[in-house]
């Protein structure tokens, strides 16, 4: 898949909560990339701050990652909400990314 746009979503995490978010982590990107095939999601920790994680969409277009959500089953959803809410510490970071060349 050619990716024309990137979207990253990043966060810290408590440390006591980091075992329990990767496990839900793992089990999101498999829903995830199994939902839509115009977006591929993969999930990075910070190697100087394993607390810190960068969410990964590599997308066929902005829309696709806009339609991402309604092609989401609801625990999936549900989970998603739960690292914002639960996990993530302070404000999440978001940053969209169009390919030029």
């Amino acid at each position: 898949m050619a990716s024309n746009t990137l979207v990253t979503i990043t966060y810290t995490v408590a440390d006591a909560k980091r075992n329990e978010l990767e496990g839900i982590l793992r089990g999101l990107v498999e829903r995830i990339n199994a939902a839509q095939q115009t977006v591929r999601f993969s999930v990075y920790r910070d190697e100087d701050n394993p607390s810190s994680f960068v969410e990964l969409y590599e997308c066929d277009s902005t829309s696709a990652y806009d339609a991402l959500e309604d092609s989401l089953d609801e625990e999936t959803s549900r989970q998603i909400r739960r690292i914002a809410t639960d996990f993530a510490q302070a404000r999440q970071t978001f940053t969209t990314l169009q390919k030029v060349v």
